[in-house]
């Protein structure tokens, strides 16, 4: 039989397809290049926000619709936070649906299937395993990219106020780091140049050693250019992991830090445990490298009680930080979350105003942050496989910034690898570059 995986989310998302792939390769099962073609569709859900739920039913209302037409019959699986979240809700909104099967039961997934393909009826798994996060590397089928994804914590011991994190992936589990170790030299031996450590919060990483203690185990493997890590939270920023962060040439310069918003009575109500003052602050530990690295974070617009002036302290704080990038979304009640109880009687209109006020100062700002990067000539990695239409490569820099690469004569370059540009040109979301 075989299967197609439909993701939506975060890196830790595209890892955990990474890992189902690899679990029903091993057990026999086979990748379909679509899902017309294929015997299993697994949904691969976030529920972050609520735009991402409308997605996964939108997707499912679509997938209704095939499998009614299907000869044979397609089995349908809702995994990940959507899945954990919702439980036996989805199967009761979509019927149709076969399998459930929550974030930290991956490894049952086979077993699921098994019993979903031989008719026993609908199957779901939410349960918490507590070493899920202990998943054999070995297994996971990785896709043909220029980095790879490598898990070293699971779940959040924060309690912000809005987030389903601690619902959807439980409380904080720690690899060990002789186990993250390993398999970095593993993968480095396969032809990966560049690894991004995952966690819901790196920076809490406890498995034996701290975090800035693991970026410098990590960069002592030859063969290794590039180290990246998402996500982290400020509260567990340490002068100890900025040093790292600026002292290790392997670990690229690039931090995204959410700082959510710059009022701090919001930031009381979102249950942050940091003023914008404090934040600042961990922004500084980076000292005078802070100019040679690109930094971004997230901004929730329109949270409950949000003023103008609570609107005006998150500008302010965009205006002293100068973020190169951010991501900026206005507030999604979830469910299950302490911030549902709060007042919410701002109007919809406002939310979007101030959205666009920010977002249009934020492509400015990244606009500067692109074009004081023209004349400069940079090592940046090939991310495709050829040319686009336009003739031009993809490619990107240490600092997560996306290259638009020329070349001459149609020359072929190597897919993963690091090549020398000179940036000649800047938009808001790309540069424009030629080999040297």
């Amino acid at each position: 039989m075989k299967f197609h995986v439909l993701t939506w989310g975060c890196q830790m998302n595209d890892h955990d397809t990474e890992k189902m792939s690899g679990l029903l390769v091993s057990s026999g099962f086979s990748p379909a290049d679509g899902i017309e073609e294929a015997d299993i569709v697994l949904l691969n859900t976030c529920s972050i926000r609520e735009k991402a739920v409308h997605k996964v039913f939108s997707e499912l209302g679509r997938l209704k619709e095939i499998k009614a037409n299907r000869a044979n019959k397609m089995i349908v699986g809702v995994t990940g936070c959507l899945a954990q979240q919702e439980k036996e809700k989805i199967f009761k909104r979509a019927p149709y649906v076969d399998l459930i099967m929550g974030t930290a039961a991956i490894r049952q997934l086979p077993k699921l299937l098994a019993d979903a393909v031989s008719g026993v009826g609908r199957v779901i798994d939410t349960d918490f395993y507590k070493d899920n996060h202990l998943f054999p590397p070995e297994i996971i089928l990785r896709g043909h990219t220029a980095k790879a994804l490598v898990t070293i914590t699971e779940g959040c011991d924060h309690a912000c106020t809005y987030c389903v994190v601690p619902t959807t992936r439980g409380e904080e589990r720690h690899r060990p780091a002789a186990d993250i170790l390993a398999e970095v030299r593993h993968l480095v031996e396969r032809g990966f140049c560049e690894v991004e450590l995952l966690g819901q919060n790196v920076n809490s990483y406890q498995g034996g050693c701290t975090f800035a203690e693991l970026l410098f185990k990590v960069a002592e493997i030859d063969g290794l250019e590039w180290i990246r890590f998402m996500t982290s939270h400020p509260m567990n920023f340490t002068q100890e992991l900025a040093h790292a962060i600026v002292t290790i040439p392997k670990v690229a310069p690039f931090l995204h830090l959410p700082i959510q918003s710059g009022s701090d009575k919001i930031l009381r109500r979102m249950g942050r445990g940091y003023t914008s003052q404090e934040y600042l602050e961990r922004i500084g530990y980076l000292g005078d490298r802070r100019d040679k690295m690109c930094i971004s974070t997230d901004f929730i617009i329109g949270f409950p009680g949000e003023t103008d002036e609570d609107f005006e302290a998150t500008m302010s704080v965009l205006e002293k930080v100068r973020f190169d990038a951010s991501f900026s979304f206005i507030y999604s009640p979830r469910p299950d979350t302490s911030a549902l109880r709060l007042s919410d009687d701002l109007p919809e209109s406002v939310k979007h105003e101030r959205l666009t006020r920010l977002q249009t100062r934020q492509t400015e700002l990244t606009f500067q942050s692109h074009r004081r990067e023209v004349g400069n000539i940079v090592p940046v990695r090939i991310e495709s496989q050829g040319p686009t239409e336009l003739g031009h490569w993809l490619a990107r820099t240490a600092q997560w910034r996306n290259v638009h690469l020329e070349t001459k004569e149609k020359r072929q370059l190597p897919f993963g690898r690091l090549v020398d540009a000179r940036i000649t040109g800047a938009g808001p979301h790309w540069l424009k570059a030629e080999i040297v």
